[in-house]
């Protein structure tokens, strides 16, 4: 098997059935899809039962809804050389995998591999992403080079570094960053990262509404992130300045909703540096390097 796809998923048949639908239109289809459904109920069983004669289809049920814990749980089946966890609301065009495929063959170093997003209309996403060129992944470029939809890992070093951190993802405190702390784990073991814009995925854009306890949530998971990977000073600076460069552009121009945004990034990634838990993460890694 060269490719196990773990999605984890919530409540989301409708979405989980488009990405199985465009999975299937794959020009390379050596898969498994691991599905680790949190929802509690029967509600995806219509869909595993239409796509069993089409993919090889695991359905996988588990009672914690934590997006990173059933990443972990669905990794334990996977048998391909490559993992991967997209989204339940993503989309892999049709020569995603064959691309990624290739990439891996064609350089036997190379450990982890991510790419571009494109938003639902096929432009380039509003996510926040800045990488457009290829490029070598490390401590300072990961923390823009890579999302956690558009990975691929070979599944031994994956293992090696014990996977994502159960504490951080949807469901927990640290929202976010789950992706940049794999990924850094993954450089300090000594694994080859890259991005290669020509890899890309499909996933909607977030909402464009300014919400305060979500923006306050994702930066507290980068702030965890930050402290427990020990980021280099240069990498600190650079997310304290944007914050800190958008609250007073705003207040200059009056937009005081958009300065609250940017004062509860600044607080979230205060809040998740700082806290307990990070310097706790901090010390447990240097324990295991």
């Amino acid at each position: 098997m060269r490719f196990s796809l773990v999605i984890p998923t919530l409540d989301r048949p409708r979405d989980v059935r488009a990405f199985l639908d465009a999975l299937a239109r794959q020009t390379f289809r050596d898969l498994e899809v691991i599905l680790v459904d949190q929802s509690g109920s029967d509600i995806y069983d219509s869909v595993v039962a239409d796509f069993s004669e089409i993919l090889p289809v695991r359905h996988i049920r588990i009672d914690v809804r934590k997006c990173r814990y059933a990443c972990i749980v669905g990794a334990s089946h996977a048998t391909g050389d490559i993992i991967a966890f997209p989204d339940d609301d993503c989309l892999y065009l049709p020569n995603t995998l064959a691309q990624v495929d290739a990439s891996f063959r064609k350089n036997p170093s190379l450990g982890l591999l991510t790419g571009a997003v494109l938003n639902q209309h096929g432009r380039p996403s509003q996510m926040g992403r800045w990488l457009t060129a290829n490029a070598r992944l490390n401590e300072s470029n990961i923390w823009t080079g890579l999302v956690e939809f558009n990975m691929f890992i070979r599944r031994a070093a994956y293992e090696a570094v014990g996977g994502f951190d159960v504490n951080m993802g949807p469901g927990c405190r640290f929202v976010a960053a789950e992706g940049q702390d794999l990924g850094l784990r993954l450089l300090a073991h000594g694994v080859k990262g890259y991005f290669d814009p020509r890899i890309q995925v499909m996933h909607p854009d977030k909402p464009t509404d300014v919400n305060l306890t979500r923006a306050r949530s994702y930066a507290r998971g980068m702030g965890y992130a930050l402290r427990k990977n020990a980021a280099p000073c240069t990498v600190l600076l650079e997310f304290v300045i944007r914050p800190v460069g958008g609250i007073l552009f705003n207040i200059l121009k009056g937009d005081r909703h958009t300065a609250l945004y940017h004062a509860c990034v600044l607080l979230g990634r205060v809040e998740g540096y700082y806290s307990s838990a990070a310097r706790q993460a901090q010390r447990s890694l240097r324990g295991k390097t």
